[in-house]
């Protein structure tokens, strides 16, 4: 309401200025509390979608855990972090680092470790699985505060937004270990790696980024198809 006095008081005086703090009052008290309710019941449906996703099939949980595993080998041996990865059923990527020896070394390792019983080589504290956390409690806190409130607010909207970024890194670990790595890889065997340029998508074209190192693997007693090694 002050703000809302002072607005109407400078639209007397400075009537430009006036203007100006009418249109962002309108755009924080309304458009944006609009907007994160409409984001929030999208992420109801798109968070549980894509942990879904990783844990309908039971290969790709196996690889995401390889890959984080990978990764923090490559940590902890030689010191490389800012890495990127996907996991996939026939193996996981990674970006950020071209050397595919050494990659497929840290892999090897990773493999065994895990299989040895590191399970907390599996869990990464970068994982996209803590963005999705946090979109995910965001839109959940926002939509019970919603109807408790019955009215969008922006205290609202930050709030929720402001307790998902605190237990969004704390539940991401958790959801790791349980829904989307299965650290149980001892049956997964690592067949070759290969480096790949990354094909990016936008509007109006493609472009080719810096190349990624895809390691593939296999499940033991599943035919041998192919071993691509890279340079």
């Amino acid at each position: 309401m002050p703000l809302i006095l002072l607005a109407l008081l400078l639209l007397f005086f400075l009537p430009w200025l006036g203007l100006l703090v009418l249109a962002l009052l309108f755009f924080l008290l309304l458009l944006v509390p609009l907007g994160f309710a409409a984001r929030s019941l999208a992420w109801l449906v798109v968070g549980p979608r894509e942990l879904y996703r990783v844990l309908s099939d039971s290969r790709v949980r196996k690889n995401h855990a390889l890959e984080h595993g990978t990764v923090n080998i490559l940590k902890e041996r030689y010191g490389i972090t800012g890495l990127s990865g996907m996991a996939m059923k026939d193996g996981f990527s990674l970006s950020g680092f071209p050397d595919p020896r050494i990659i497929l070394e840290a892999a090897e390792t990773a493999r065994k470790r895990l299989a040895a019983g590191e399970t907390h080589l599996a869990i990464h504290k970068r994982c996209g699985t803590t963005l999705v956390m946090v979109n995910l409690l965001a839109a959940v806190i926002f939509i019970l505060l919603l109807v408790l409130a019955g009215r969008f607010s922006l205290g609202t909207v930050l709030l929720s937004l402001a307790a998902a970024w605190v237990l969004g890194p704390l539940t991401s670990p958790l959801v790791q270990r349980y829904v989307t790595t299965d650290s149980r890889v001892e049956d997964l065997n690592i067949i070759g790696v290969e480096t790949r340029p990354r094909l990016v998508r936008f509007p109006g074209g493609t472009t080719l980024l810096p190349s990624e190192v895809f390691v593939h693997t296999r499940a033991a007693g599943e035919p041998l198809v192919a071993e691509v090694i890279g340079p």
